[in-house]
């Protein structure tokens, strides 16, 4: 398989952003294959692509617990996943739920 099937492939493949539907990582991966002639599309680029698809860094490079959670606002990453959850689905917090921090 040429490497600008290959990166076709992954772009079709990659997971809508639905917090920015206007910027596409897929579609940059789309256009990158098509634009850019075959030969100068390496297999250690495509070996990129797979290793971000497949998480191979955050497997081969895990963040600590004291990273993830900081002593100075121990629930800020968890919270900021559930704010993207949320915003994701289209649920947001009313004026007083964000004056009073109050998160579902």
């Amino acid at each position: 398989m040429s490497a600008s099937r290959a990166l076709n492939r992954l772009a079709s493949a990659w997971p809508k952003d639905p917090l920015r539907p206007h910027l596409q990582f897929g579609e940059l991966l789309q256009y990158i294959a098509e634009s850019t002639p075959a030969d100068k599309i390496s297999a250690r680029t495509v070996g990129a692509v797979k290793s971000l698809e497949s998480n191979d860094l955050m497997k081969k490079y895990p963040l600590s617990p004291k990273l993830r959670t900081p002593a100075s606002f121990p629930k800020h990453y968890d919270r900021a996943v559930l704010g993207n959850k949320n915003a994701a689905l289209g649920k947001g917090r009313s004026f007083l739920q964000v004056v009073f921090g109050i998160y579902k």
